[in-house]
């Protein structure tokens, strides 16, 4: 049954009798908002649970806590059967047009002028129109031009209109939009937008005019990096010339909803949401809340009119569930999916957690900790994040300190999964003590975006361990498709006992940073090659002990010059290339780089019993024990339970051939995605 749920806090109306042991249900046609109101104006300390019933609840605000609470509280569905909390609103009165594609009116668009940006059909987001449909255009040129005097304000600053130009054969889908030429009228109509994919960053604009037959694309705003042009590429989107696959959709200005629909779907028994609300639960300056079995679903992202410029990471969203200046809130066999958000924000808070949770089909990351302390992620779940903007993070951790992240699972999204810190360079940081363990990261990037990692740091962060993790898959499109990535001076940290393979541009790569320790790690079957060191700097760079690394033909080591001239310590290290019994270390040789860097190092197979299909165990321990390498027990990553929860985690067999459709298209790949 749907039941419509009012969901501020502030209400004081009673709805069912709380008993002595400080319980309340909510029946299948209550409300919730009032139920827990009702709630947080019990008296005593005892903790108060509300019980929700199952089934689907829509909401008109989020479910708010704006100030302290007396006592613990507990909002808790049936384990079995949660009920969905929806930020969304039912769609029907489908008619089908001759083409076979489904158009309804939503009057609300015109009344009051109500937008949403995302579909959610039969429990999938559906694809707002776009152009192309799969992959993306190149830009071969950006001009930059501002009229506002910006002299001694530094780059950046005034109105600049910008010029993006590419192939006119990529914009003949606008040329008969409305039946004419594109024309500014048709701009309005339509609101053409762009999503342009800069390196790591996404940058979302309404377009205001476009010449297809010269191939111009005209913006304006903030003056976007230059240094991004050689990588830029671009979609078109949310125009109803776009509209040609199934799964697409387009909401025209006068309410004119149009959808292709998904083999197999009937407009008489579909399931078709619009999102209304950006956040469903908010969480202000409280504590000791606990969300238990709830699914939370269906919330929006809106365009600004003046669009968005490049976060990195997509740090300007936050979350369907916002926590913020909150103490002990945890989120406990929750369900977050369909979002236009990342999943999950923390702000200001501590010692929060998220056990046991499934974080699905998200605009942005899965969960975001910012200048918090002791927030944990267990044993969750995070897949397809950034299916709004690309740039969405797994789990991005800024500015924060003693958090830990064991034993979840993180895949399918188009940027790193995994990332640490929020400080470029040596200046004062607040992260420190926060472990990356257990954590089964894969199936990143999809050729999308640049300079990425599974695991990805930045800045001073003392005590920060990444340990245990499996991390695989990881597919940039240009460079940076690394593993291990200890960025822009990243100092202090230890990575060890981490299983990293297949990813293009490195198992690991330090940017720059400081006494960082790399031990015991296996690193295999990368492209451009398996270790990467960028800048010489005078202090010790790192420490790189007792790893194995395997190669089947690539470099073992980047062309970078530090190979040479920075300072790290070495220390009995094994490399083999299962193609070639003397490899080149960079321009060295074995001897060579043994007597510059690693006199203990050998060259020899690591003997695993089946590394090309993923087995990594030993068949002998006869040269790991010469190098001091210590087994671990890689099946331990990822998340834990029955096999109901496990299976939960695994990407369906069409997905991964996808993905590795992607890595064989760019040309140059490991043995390892040839069956």
């Amino acid at each position: 049954m749907l039941k419509k749920l009012f969901a501020s806090v502030i209400a004081t109306s009673c709805l069912v009798a709380a008993s002595a042991q400080h319980h309340i249900n909510v029946p299948s046609s209550g409300d919730i908002g009032k139920a827990v109101a009702e709630a947080v104006a019990l008296p005593g300390r005892d903790t108060v649970f509300v019980h929700v019933a199952s089934g689907t609840y829509f909401l008109d605000g989020p479910i708010t806590f704006t100030a302290s609470i007396a006592h613990p509280l507990v909002i808790e569905g049936d384990a079995g059967d949660v009920p969905v909390i929806s930020g969304g609103y039912p769609v029907g009165g489908w008619e089908v047009t001759p083409e076979g594609w489904w158009r309804t009116h939503v009057p609300e668009v015109v009344k009051y002028g109500r937008v949403f940006q995302q579909l959610y059909v039969n429990g999938e987001r559906a694809v707002l129109a776009r152009t192309p449909d799969k992959g993306l255009f190149d830009v071969i040129g950006q001009v930059d031009q501002t009229p506002v005097e910006t002299e001694g304000k530094g780059e950046g600053y005034g109105y600049y209109v910008q010029r993006y130009s590419t192939d006119p054969e990529n914009l003949k889908s606008l040329k008969d939009i409305n039946g004419g030429g594109w024309t500014e009228s048709n701009t309005k109509e339509n609101d053409l937008r762009i999503l342009l994919f800069q390196s790591w960053d996404n940058t979302y604009k309404s377009v205001d005019y476009v010449n297809p037959d010269s191939g111009f694309v005209y913006l304006h705003g903030k003056k976007l990096h230059g240094m991004y042009s050689n990588h830029n590429r671009f979609r078109l989107e949310n125009y109803k010339g776009a509209l040609t696959a199934p799964g697409e959709w387009f909401l025209g200005s006068d309410g004119e909803l149009t959808y292709i629909p998904r083999p197999g779907e009937d407009p008489a028994t579909a399931e078709v949401f619009a999102p209304g609300l950006k956040n469903l639960v908010v969480i202000k300056g409280a504590s000791g809340i606990t969300l238990r079995n709830l699914s939370f679903q269906h919330t929006a992202y809106v365009l600004p009119v003046k669009g968005t410029t490049p976060y990195q990471a997509a740090s300007h969203l936050d979350g369907t569930v916002l926590i913020e200046d909150a103490a002990d809130v945890v989120l406990e066999n929750c369900e977050i999916k369909h979002t236009g958000n990342y999943a999950i924000s923390f702000n200001r808070s501590k010692d929060c957690s998220v056990t046991r949770s499934f974080l699905y089909d998200l605009g942005g990351g899965g969960v975001k900790i910012d200048y918090s302390q002791g927030v944990s992620v267990l044993n969750s779940i995070i897949r397809k994040g950034g299916q709004v903007f690309p740039s969405g993070v797994g789990l991005l951790i800024r500015e924060s300190s003693r958090v830990k992240a064991l034993h979840n699972d993180i895949c399918d999204l188009r940027y790193s999964g995994v990332s640490v810190g929020w400080v470029w360079g040596y200046g004062k940081s607040l992260s420190f003590g926060n472990e990356i363990g257990w954590n089964h990261i894969h199936h990143l990037g999809w050729g999308e975006l640049d300079d990425m990692g599974g695991v990805y740091t930045l800045g001073i962060q003392p005590g920060t361990t990444v340990h245990d993790n499996v991390i695989h898959d990881v597919y940039s499109h240009d460079y940076g498709g690394w593993g291990l990535y200890t960025d822009e001076g990243s100092t202090g940290i230890v990575m060890e006992n981490n299983l990293v393979y297949a990813c293009k541009c490195g198992g690991f790569h330090q940017h720059y940073g400081k006494d960082n320790i790399i031990r015991n790690n296996i690193l295999a079957w990368s492209v451009w090659q398996n270790l990467q060191w960028t800048r010489v700097e005078e202090h010790r760079s790192f420490t790189f002990a007792n790893n194995i690394v395997l190669t089947d033909g690539f470099p073992l080591l980047g062309p970078q010059d530090a190979w040479r001239k920075g300072k790290a310590d070495f220390d009995r290290n094994c490399f083999w290339d299962i193609t070639d019994s003397q490899p080149m270390f960079n321009d060295m040789s074995f001897a060579e780089f043994r007597t510059l860097r690693d006199p203990k190092a050998v060259l020899a197979d690591p003997l695993f019993k089946d590394p090309l299909h993923g087995d990594f165990t030993f068949k002998s321990l006869k040269v790991a024990r010469k190098i001091g390498f210590k087994p671990f027990d890689y099946s331990t990553a990822g998340v834990q339970g029955d096999e109901a929860w496990k299976g939960k985690a695994k990407m369906a067999p069409e997905e991964i051939e996808e993905f590795r459709q992607v890595v064989r298209a760019a040309g140059n790949h490991p043995k390892y995605y040839d069956e």
